[in-house]
C-alpha cells in the first residue's frame, strides 16, 4: 500500500473532505476511483484540486457528521494503482524504517533509521533516529544528492552535505 493522503478536516455540510496530498501531483485524486482509509475501501464519488488542497466526496458519507469520523485518517491506495517514479523518484511512505547512510571519502557510515518524514512546503523534512538513540531532523535539500535503493531499503546521502543542514536534539 502506498500512503497518498491525509484526510484534515469536513469541507462544508454534504460530507465533502479536505485532503492534504502526499504527492507532488495532486491532480492525481482526479482519476482515482476509490482509496482505503480507516480500515475499508472507500469509493470516490468525486475529487477536485484547490491550490494545494483536494477535496473528495466519497460515497456514503453524505453529511458532515460522517465526514467527521473520518477527520485525521490516511487515505492508500493498492501499490500496483500508484504511478511509477522516475529513476530518482520515490514514494515518501517507501523511506519510513529506510536505514539512512552518509557517504564520505572513507566509504559509507549508517547514521540511524528514517522514523518520519514531514512535508512544510518548502523541503520535506525527515526525522532519524540515530544510532546513539539520538534524534537527528534534516531538510530533504537536492544537494544532498540522495540515492534511495528500494530493495534495500536504505537511503544514501551525501555525508558533507547532510552535516550542513542536520540539527539534533538535545
Amino acid at each position: 500500500m502506498v500512503t497518498v493522503g491525509q484526510i484534515l478536516k469536513p469541507q462544508g455540510v454534504r460530507g465533502e473532505v479536505k485532503v492534504k496530498p502526499l504527492t507532488d501531483d495532486p491532480s492525481r485524486f482526479c482519476v482515482l476511483k476509490s482509496v482505503y482509509a480507516c480500515g475499508k475501501r472507500m469509493l470516490i464519488e468525486k475529487a477536485r484540486v484547490g491550490g494545494r488542497d483536494v477535496y473528495i466526496k466519497f460515497v456514503g458519507i453524505d453529511d458532515r457528521n460522517a465526514a467527521e469520523g473520518l477527520r485525521g485518517a490516511f487515505m492508500e491506495i493498492e501499490r500496483d494503482d500508484a504511478v511509477t517514479p522516475a529513476a530518482d523518484e520515490f514514494f515518501i511512505s517507501e523511506l519510513i524504517g529506510a536505514a539512512l547512510f552518509a557517504r564520505g571519502d572513507d566509504g559509507e557510515t549508517q547514521i540511524g533509521v528514517i522514523r518520519a518524514v514531514d512535508s512544510f512546503g518548502a523541503a520535506d523534512v525527515f526525522s532519524v533516529e540515530c544510532a546513539d538513540g539520538a534524534e537527528m531532523t534534516f531538510a530533504f535539500v537536492k544537494a544532498l544528492n540522495a540515492a534511495f535503493d528500494g530493495e534495500r531499503k536504505r537511503l544514501s546521502v551525501d555525508g558533507a552535505r547532510l552535516a550542513e543542514v542536520a540539527v539534533y536534539e538535545d
